[in-house]
């Protein structure tokens, strides 16, 4: 389905100029994405704020609204504002940046597949180990080891 202004997909499959995630299969990239959000609506804050900030001064300092400049350079509150501040952004970013890595860790702490490559002189060659074993009671059941 195809609209003007944007591309919409209707499967979980990747779409020709495609806009946005596809729909997340699991928990992880469900993290990832509302990771990426996050990050975005710190990006879209913090340049509203600065181009806000860089027109009112702009405006403000003007030559013709104040043809002779001011004479000061030291303004201690704000100078404690603009080193706080950003320091503030990239705890609030990396704080769940930090825990989403560390989930994944718990993933890889119990593989249900493992594939080793080795490197031969003129060929590569593959080892496969499943971690399923099945049940000698219940054959249809499986158990993870």
């Amino acid at each position: 389905m195809t609209n003007w202004l944007w591309v919409r997909s209707q499967a979980d499959a990747p779409t020709p100029w495609q806009m946005g995630f596809q729909d997340p299969a699991t928990a992880a990239m469900e993290g990832i994405v509302d990771l990426h959000h996050d990050i975005c609506f710190f990006l879209i804050t913090i340049l509203v704020l600065v181009l806000w900030l860089g027109i009112r001064i702009l405006v403000g300092f003007h030559h013709t609204r104040q043809p002779v400049p001011e004479r000061f350079n030291h303004h201690t509150t704000l100078e404690l504002v603009w080193a706080i501040l950003p320091s503030l952004v990239v705890t609030l970013i990396a704080l769940p940046s930090l825990t989403l890595i560390y989930t994944f860790d718990d993933l890889i702490a119990r593989p249900s597949l493992t594939v080793k490559v080795i490197g031969r002189q003129w060929y590569w060659s593959y080892e496969m180990k499943e971690h399923v074993q099945y049940s000698l009671a219940n054959p249809s059941k499986l158990l993870e080891l």
